[in-house]
Parts: structure tokens; sequence; C-alpha cells
């Protein structure tokens, strides 16, 4: 596995700005790893998106850093052949062993120099790199990716912003931080990544219980088996699945909380003592769904929480969960939706 350290973009004038972005924000917010951005003079640059950007480094001190990963963004400039006094830098960290990133006309200014005729590659087309690099001549290599690591060089498209950072994240091992992994989820779009919802109004049939996380294992079996025959009784019509919800719920297996099982139901009506029928108000929630066993349920939480720190919203201490499929004999075939109650105020 590569160390990274430090990385060191390249900036100049009409550089495309979204292209890094997605990386050094990943590395700057969920790793150690020092980010310096340079231009050839060290004087400040305007970026294709108009940001007016103040490097920290010349190339001249950047020529005698300490370098783990270059990152070349493209631009206009880069695929017109422009700057090719960046070219001593890259050959000094490809000869050492170092990483040379480049995404969109960055890829098309190593090819005009030879870099990608001997490695994987990818690029926005091979027409493009044949048309904008006449001495090309790894054609051969080209893979058709969004993004390739060959040696250590990894190149990507101009549109494929995500799979650029997914592979520079994956090459360096960094993808084993949790958080940043989850972070970039959001990006990937992975189906078990946390949504903003509101939850509609519910007419909700329910019994309230006071117990701790040690008294809820015996209600498992019991409580909604108790609840049909009282629902069926009282003429409500059930429509949809069980669903606990939590109130005051911290984690602690000690402390006392409020939990009302209960079951969605068409319309309020009269029930008798102890049970309650009344229409629950909209539920902003943050919610994703838990596939499998309840013993891993732990983990899905986990990934909520940690949405919901990263969203800086927060948490109201009202939680539920809505079994969706579940079978006691085969738990792996559960389907839990699980919501935690969120502030938007």
């Amino acid at each position: 596995m590569k160390k990274l350290r430090n990385c060191y973009v390249f900036v100049f004038d009409q550089y495309s700005d979204w292209e890094p972005a997605l990386v050094t924000y990943g590395l700057h917010t969920f790793t150690d790893v020092n980010i310096i951005t340079f231009s050839i003079d060290g004087q400040p640059v305007t970026s294709g998106g108009n940001l007016q950007i103040i490097p920290q480094q010349s190339l001249q001190e950047a020529m005698t850093a300490d370098i783990d990963l270059l990152i070349l963004p493209g631009g206009a400039p880069m695929e017109a052949g422009g700057h090719p006094a960046i070219l001593p830098l890259i050959q000094q960290l490809v000869a050492s062993g170092k990483s040379v990133a480049a995404i969109c006309g960055a890829t098309v200014f190593l090819a005009q120099h030879g870099y990608l005729d001997t490695i994987p590659h990818t690029s926005n087309h091979p027409d493009i790199l044949k048309m904008m690099a006449p001495t090309y001549q790894g054609s051969a290599l080209y893979v058709q990716t969004p993004a390739a690591t060959g040696d250590n060089i990894i190149t990507a498209a101009g549109t494929a912003m995500v799979a650029f950072a997914t592979e520079i994240f994956t090459f360096f091992g960094l993808l084993e931080n949790p958080q940043l992994q989850f972070w970039l989820g959001f990006f990937q779009g992975n189906a078990d990544i946390p949504v903003i919802e509101t939850a509609s109004p519910l007419h909700f049939f329910y019994r309230r219980y006071e117990t701790n996380l040690p008294g809820l294992l015996p209600l498992v079996r019991s409580a909604i088996k108790a609840l049909y025959p009282v629902a069926i009784a009282a003429g409500l019509e059930i429509c949809g699945a069980p669903e606990w919800h939590y109130h005051g719920f911290d984690g602690n297996p000690d402390t006392v909380f409020t939990l009302d099982i209960g079951l969605p139901v068409t319309e309020v009506l009269s029930v008798p003592a102890p049970y309650h029928c009344e229409t629950l108000p909209v539920f902003d929630c943050v919610g994703m769904q838990h596939p499998g066993g309840w013993d891993k349920l732990g983990d899905t939480y986990g990934k909520l929480i940690t949405g919901i720190q990263m969203l800086g919203i927060p948490m109201t201490g009202s939680n539920r969960e809505q079994y969706l499929r579940f079978s006691f004999e085969h738990p792996e075939q559960n389907i839990t939706n699980v919501q935690i109650g969120v502030s938007k105020a």
C-alpha cells in the first residue's frame, strides 16, 4: 500500500476547478494528508470557474518538496500543451516511484509527452488522444473505464470526478477509513446511504412501554402478536408493517426510554386501554433500509448517525423501525426500515 502524506495540486489560469475538488475535500476532511497548491510562479491564478486561487508554493519550491501525489487538473491550456515547465517535476516523481494523477486535459498533456505509451490509462476518448497528441503510442493500452491506474499514474475522463477520487483513495488504501468511504458513497449513488425524508402523518394503533435495552428481548415475539386481535376486535383496518417507535433512547443499556409498538391503520377509532390509536404528525428523519438480522442493526444506526453528524442536523431523540419483512427462522432475509428523527428548523 502506498503512503500518502503530501498531495500537491498544480493550479493555473483556466484550470477545471471541479475536477480535483472531490479528492481534495475528501483528503482534507477525513485524513491527515497535507494538501499544497502551487502554480508556475507562485502567483494567484483564476480557475475556469472564475475562482481566485492563491497558491501556497511555486513550481521551484515544489521541485524540492517531498511529494507523494501530484494532481494535474484539466483545462484548455493543458490540452493545448501549455505549461511544459511542469515536465521536470513529473519526470522526477515518476522516476522516484511517486504518483501522478491526471484528469481530462491533463491526460492529453501526459499523452503528448509519452507518459501513457506503456501503461494502462484512460481519458475522454482514445480518438481525442490520437488527435491532440500526435506522438501518442498507447492506444492498445487504453482502458474504457472512467478512471484507471497504470503503475503509479492515475488517469480519468473529465466527467469522472467521482471515479477519479475513488481511484486515488483506493490506490492509497484510504477507503479503509469508514467515514471517508461513507461520505464518498453519497457521490457514488450507493443504495446503503441515508436519505433525508419527511414521513407523512400516520394513523397508528399501539401499546406504550417504559423499558431499557435488556427489556426489549421479551417484547420481540409477544408485543406485535398481541396487537392483531385487539385491532381486529376494534374494527381497525391494518395497512402496513409493524413498527417500533423509540423516544429518549440513547444507546445506554440501562437508560429507561419510551417504546411504542404498533401497527399503521387506515383511521383512528376508539380502542381499549392500555392501547392507543391516534394520528401521528409528520416525522422529519434520516433513514435507510437494513437488510438481514437485527443483531447488526447497530451498524446501520452507526451509518445513520455518522451521516446526520456530517450534515450537521440535530437529532430529536425519536427513532422508528419498520419491519417490512421479518423471519425468525431466516433472519438473513429481514428488511427493516430505520428512521432517526431530526430537526430541520
